[in-house]
């Protein structure tokens, strides 16, 4: 049986990637209950928890932290020997401020020119569903 090469094998993710993402980004998570309220960061926690369950991870939990926000901690144990490799991204993002001024909802997923755009889409958002990509595509 022959492997399949690791660029092929992240085409064929990217739909679900994008799926996922859209699904985060979704989230207004701004980790100021003045601006949006707290349920928002507390739901992408646990898509993030809950995703890092799906891919195997054996060990998840929500940490409290001092700011009234959660911290997601995961851990997938890798072969006998093998070297400790950390992930690491945020969920929350900074506010949209004036909506108005923004061309697509900030929220929302948006494809432009064959780019993403939405709040967390690169930062840092997009960072965690590329981990995701690639511990799928490994």
């Amino acid at each position: 049986m022959t492997a399949r090469p690791i660029p092929e094998t992240v085409a064929s993710l990217m739909p679900r990637a994008r799926e996922e993402l859209a699904e985060l980004v979704a989230f207004q998570s701004v980790a100021d209950p003045a601006v949006f309220p707290r349920s928002e960061c507390e739901g992408a926690a646990n898509w993030v928890a809950d995703a890092l369950r799906a891919e195997g991870f054996t060990d998840v939990a929500l940490l409290d932290t001092p700011d009234g926000t959660q911290s997601v901690y995961g851990y997938l144990p890798g072969p006998a020997g093998a070297p400790t490799v950390l992930l690491y991204a945020h969920y929350d993002v900074q506010p949209p401020l004036d909506e108005s001024a923004w061309i697509s909802p900030p929220f929302e997923l948006t494809e432009r020119d064959g780019r993403w755009y939405g709040r967390g889409a690169a930062d840092c958002k997009g960072g965690f569903i590329m981990h995701l990509l690639a511990l799928r595509a490994l």
